[in-house]
């Protein structure tokens, strides 16, 4: 059995893999300028997504640990993930 250790490395690789893509700061702009809890229908209506293009980037997003995903119901909630910006790019969020 092996122990995965936790590497600031490996995350910071996740993150700035997520970040490299136009559609996907788009949807963190979105999220962080208007501090609602969005459905990930919510995110797809204003941006002009379809249902696979949106869960493609949302699921990238979460797996860097950029955003939360909470069921509720039949809605899934999304909300920035802000203590993850502050930990490895300090001062990122106030650029969108």
């Amino acid at each position: 059995m092996t122990i995965k250790q936790f590497n600031p490395d490996e995350q910071l690789v996740k993150i700035f893999k997520a970040l490299a893509e136009v559609k996907r700061i788009e949807i963190l702009r979105y999220l962080y300028h208007d501090k609602n809890k969005h459905t990930c229908g919510d995110v797809e209506e204003s941006l002009g997504m379809n249902k696979s293009n949106r869960s493609y980037h949302l699921k990238i997003l979460q797996e860097a640990d950029l955003i939360d995903l909470k069921r509720h119901g039949q809605y899934k909630f999304i909300t920035i993930k802000e203590e993850t910006f502050h930990e490895f790019l300090p001062g990122f969020l106030g650029t969108l």
